[in-house]
C-alpha cells in the first residue's frame, strides 16, 4: 500500500490553502491534516482552498461523518467559499471525495471536483463574489 503522507501550507501567490494527500491515512492523520488546513484557512484569511487528493486511497465512513457532521460547519464559518477538488485515481477514494462534494455544495461552499491540478487551479483563481 502507498506510503500515508499530507502537505498543508498556504499558498500566497494563489491566495489560497493548498493540501497534498497521499496515500492511505489514518484517520488520526486524516484530522490532523483537515484541522491544519481550517488553522491556515483562519490564520490567512483566504476563502479557497485547493485538495490535490489523486493519490488519496480512500477516506474512512467514520471519517466522511465526521467532516459532514463536524468539520464542514466550522469550514463553512471560517469563511471558505471555493473548494477545488482533483478527484482520487482510487474507486475508494473517488468514491469518498464525491459524496463529500455533495455535502458540501449544500452549504455555501462552492465545491467542485477536478481531473488535474491545472484546471483545478484555473477554476480557483477566478474572483470570490462576497
Amino acid at each position: 500500500m502507498t506510503k500515508a503522507r499530507y502537505q498543508i501550507y498556504y499558498d500566497e501567490s494563489k491566495d489560497c490553502v493548498a493540501m497534498d494527500w497521499d496515500g492511505y491515512l489514518t484517520s488520526t492523520q486524516f484530522k490532523e491534516g483537515t484541522e491544519m488546513m481550517l488553522t491556515l484557512v483562519e490564520a490567512n484569511k483566504t476563502s479557497k482552498v485547493l485538495a490535490d487528493m489523486k493519490d488519496l486511497v480512500l477516506i474512512s465512513m467514520e471519517d466522511q461523518f465526521w467532516v459532514v457532521n463536524e468539520f464542514l460547519p466550522r469550514l463553512n464559518e471560517a469563511g471558505v467559499k471555493m473548494l477545488a477538488v482533483v478527484n482520487p485515481h482510487y474507486y475508494y477514494g473517488k468514491v469518498a471525495v464525491e459524496s463529500l462534494t455533495v455535502k458540501t455544495n449544500e452549504t455555501s461552499i462552492a465545491c467542485k471536483i477536478f481531473h488535474n491540478l491545472e484546471t483545478a487551479k484555473q477554476w480557483l483563481a477566478r474572483t470570490v463574489e462576497n
